[in-house]
């Protein structure tokens, strides 16, 4: 067993020849996804990707406590965009689990490795928040699905090079019954990605359309339809995932960077501003305090605890915004084109809405909580085919 404190030396020494320090004044280069592939390669090269991860597809094979080490530790360097978190959050947990030993073998090392950068193809026009109506077709014609639909929504698309796609397998069945996980080749032909433009000017999510695409057999991830149960494997570890990611309470929008606005622009007289800030401060300690619990319960396959966690996050997301607006007072909707970093109110403004949205929206995840954490009454579903289901777009 990995002796504690020799672990947190090994990585120390590894961030502080990596990465500078928080503060510290440095050219980034290059895209958000760029350096974290280039910095997952190097984690991979010091044996520190996938610490929790199987030792025989690439990973440490240690217990969570060493992993909440390294997160410690990273806190005060400057670590690249978590842009590979949907392989490694999502993905890569959900092949640990589902995936056959052959598909383990090839697709989790280059993951771990940065080498795979993954997506989720999952909601769709007509199959948001009700995920077990999607449409998106796969017909078996011999040994390859053929697959044809649209997806919407899709973070990261277009830098992924496979992904976890939903699909309908056997439209006579049950919706819940009917569906198959395939993993996809993104550079397969038939596959088109357009970005959607979002208010806050980024192009993080995407349209994908499907037309004709041929995907071996041997990629059906679980078991032909069977796919739901699959999906809601991988939707735990998407809300544990973004839950931790909350939990952290860092960035350029989290506690400690609103405190020091505050500071820098000498709000001390600001009594309500001030409990508004110790507010947040504890929110985001509660969080981290019962993120490290929540985790194991949904590492364990626990789906209300995975959405309790991300329902905080959301929460705690859309407050640090409201109190950023009042910190930076006129800042927040305008400033001097001259300031690289002028749009950092504006930008966690905007986006904060979305917060409540992915992974499951609050009402969706209140109802996994509710149903399966508090034990109260399922809601009445009906089991309309897709063809029946005639929901906007989400």
């Amino acid at each position: 067993m990995t002796d504690e404190t020799a672990f947190r030396a090994e990585v120390l020494a590894f961030l502080e020849a990596t990465l500078p320090p928080k503060g510290a004044a440095v050219e980034t280069g290059g895209t958000g996804v760029t350096r974290s592939v280039a910095f997952q390669r190097q984690l991979a090269d010091a044996g520190l990707a996938g610490i929790t991860w199987p030792v025989e597809y690439g990973g440490r094979g240690l217990p969570g406590r060493f992993q909440r080490i390294f997160d410690r530790e990273a806190k005060a360097f400057q670590v690249p965009p978590r842009a590979l978190e949907i392989g490694l959050g999502m993905c890569g947990p959900t092949l640990l689990v589902h995936a056959s030993e052959e598909q383990k073998q090839a697709l989790i090392p280059p993951l771990l490795r940065g080498e795979h950068i993954w997506c989720e193809l999952f909601s769709e026009p007509g199959a948001g928040s009700d995920l077990s109506s999607v449409q998106t077709r796969a017909r078996l014609d011999g040994d390859e699905f053929v697959l044809d639909g649209q997806k919407v929504w899709t973070s990261g698309a277009q830098h992924s090079d496979y992904a976890a796609c939903l699909t309908r397998s056997d439209p006579a069945r049950p919706k819940r019954e009917g569906i198959t996980m395939l993993i996809v080749d993104m550079h397969s032909p038939g596959i088109t990605v357009r970005p959607l433009r979002q208010m806050t000017g980024d192009a993080h999510f995407n349209e994908v359309f499907l037309d004709g695409v041929r995907v071996p057999a041997s990629n059906v991830l679980g078991d032909i339809h069977d796919g739901w149960r699959v999906a809601r494997t991988m939707l735990a570890f998407e809300r544990q995932a973004l839950g931790g990611m909350g939990a952290g309470g860092g960035g350029k929008g989290g506690f400690a960077a609103l405190a020091a606005e505050a500071r820098r622009r000498d709000l001390s007289n600001r009594p309500a501003l001030r409990d508004r800030l110790v507010q947040l401060r504890i929110r985001q300690m509660v969080l981290q305090h019962l993120s490290g619990y929540l985790q194991v319960k949904a590492r364990a396959g626990d789906g209300a605890a995975a959405s309790l966690l991300k329902l905080a996050m959301a929460q705690l997301v859309q407050e640090s915004a409201l109190v950023a607006v009042e910190v930076a007072g006129m800042g927040a909707t305008a400033w001097a084109p001259t300031d690289p970093e002028g749009d950092r109110w504006c930008s966690q403004l905007l986006s904060a809405q979305s917060a409540s949205i992915g992974g499951g929206t609050n009402e969706i995840v209140r109802n996994v909580i509710a149903e399966r954490l508090l034990g109260l009454p399922r809601d009445e579903e009906g089991d309309l085919m897709p063809a029946q289901v005639t929901t906007g777009a989400h």
